[in-house]
Protein backbone atom coordinates (compact mmCIF):
# COMPACT_ATOMS: atom_id res chain seq x y z
CA UNK A 1 0.00 0.00 0.00
CA UNK A 2 1.26 3.46 -0.82
CA UNK A 3 1.01 6.58 1.34
CA UNK A 4 -1.65 7.94 -1.03
CA UNK A 5 -3.77 4.81 -0.56
CA UNK A 6 -3.32 5.02 3.20
CA UNK A 7 -4.52 8.64 3.19
CA UNK A 8 -7.81 7.49 1.59
CA UNK A 9 -8.51 4.77 4.16
CA UNK A 10 -11.55 5.49 6.29
CA UNK A 11 -10.95 5.47 10.05
CA UNK A 12 -13.32 5.84 12.98
CA UNK A 13 -12.58 6.96 16.49
CA UNK A 14 -12.76 4.07 18.92
CA UNK A 15 -11.36 5.66 22.05
CA UNK A 16 -10.80 9.10 23.58
CA UNK A 17 -9.01 9.48 26.89
CA UNK A 18 -8.58 12.80 28.66
CA UNK A 19 -6.28 12.68 31.67
CA UNK A 20 -4.74 15.44 33.70
CA UNK A 21 -1.43 15.24 31.83
CA UNK A 22 -2.38 13.91 28.36
CA UNK A 23 -5.23 13.57 25.85
CA UNK A 24 -5.30 10.54 23.51
CA UNK A 25 -7.54 9.61 20.57
CA UNK A 26 -7.38 6.19 18.90
CA UNK A 27 -8.64 5.52 15.37
CA UNK A 28 -9.07 2.13 13.66
CA UNK A 29 -9.80 1.19 10.03
CA UNK A 30 -12.91 -0.77 8.99
CA UNK A 31 -11.05 -4.10 8.93
CA UNK A 32 -9.30 -3.29 12.24
CA UNK A 33 -5.83 -3.96 10.80
CA UNK A 34 -4.66 -0.34 10.54
CA UNK A 35 -4.82 2.33 13.18
CA UNK A 36 -3.23 5.37 14.73
CA UNK A 37 -3.24 7.13 18.06
CA UNK A 38 -2.84 10.88 18.59
CA UNK A 39 -1.22 11.95 21.87
CA UNK A 40 -1.36 15.52 23.17
CA UNK A 41 0.58 15.97 26.42
CA UNK A 42 0.01 18.84 28.82
CA UNK A 43 2.55 20.67 30.94
CA UNK A 44 2.16 21.22 34.69
CA UNK A 45 0.19 24.43 34.06
CA UNK A 46 -2.44 22.61 31.98
CA UNK A 47 -1.28 24.02 28.64
CA UNK A 48 -1.15 21.65 25.69
CA UNK A 49 2.25 20.77 24.27
CA UNK A 50 3.12 19.48 20.79
CA UNK A 51 1.09 16.47 19.67
CA UNK A 52 2.56 13.28 18.27
CA UNK A 53 1.17 10.19 16.54
CA UNK A 54 1.83 6.45 16.73
CA UNK A 55 0.73 4.17 13.88
CA UNK A 56 -0.09 0.47 14.00
CA UNK A 57 -0.40 -2.37 11.51
CA UNK A 58 -1.92 -5.62 12.78
CA UNK A 59 -1.15 -4.59 16.37
CA UNK A 60 2.50 -3.68 15.79
CA UNK A 61 3.19 -0.07 16.80
CA UNK A 62 5.45 2.25 14.79
CA UNK A 63 6.63 5.41 16.53
CA UNK A 64 8.09 7.13 13.46
CA UNK A 65 6.34 7.85 10.20
CA UNK A 66 9.34 6.63 8.20
CA UNK A 67 9.26 3.14 9.77
CA UNK A 68 5.49 3.00 9.39
CA UNK A 69 5.64 3.90 5.68
CA UNK A 70 8.34 1.27 5.13
CA UNK A 71 6.13 -1.39 6.75
CA UNK A 72 3.09 -0.12 4.85
CA UNK A 73 4.75 -1.06 1.54
CA UNK A 74 4.27 -4.75 2.43
CA UNK A 75 0.63 -4.29 3.46
CA UNK A 76 -1.94 -5.37 0.82
CA UNK A 77 -3.54 -2.56 -1.12
CA UNK A 78 -6.66 -1.04 0.32
CA UNK A 79 -8.70 -2.08 -2.73
CA UNK A 80 -8.03 -5.75 -1.99
CA UNK A 81 -9.01 -5.53 1.67
CA UNK A 82 -12.01 -3.22 1.06
CA UNK A 83 -10.97 -0.28 3.19
CA UNK A 84 -12.30 2.31 0.76
CA UNK A 85 -14.25 2.43 -2.47
CA UNK A 86 -13.18 4.23 -5.63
Amino acid sequence: MTEEEFNRVEFRMVCHLALEDVHMCTYISKDKRLGYCDHTPKNKYGEFKKSYRHWQIDGKVYKTKEKFLEALKDFPTAKKVGLFSI
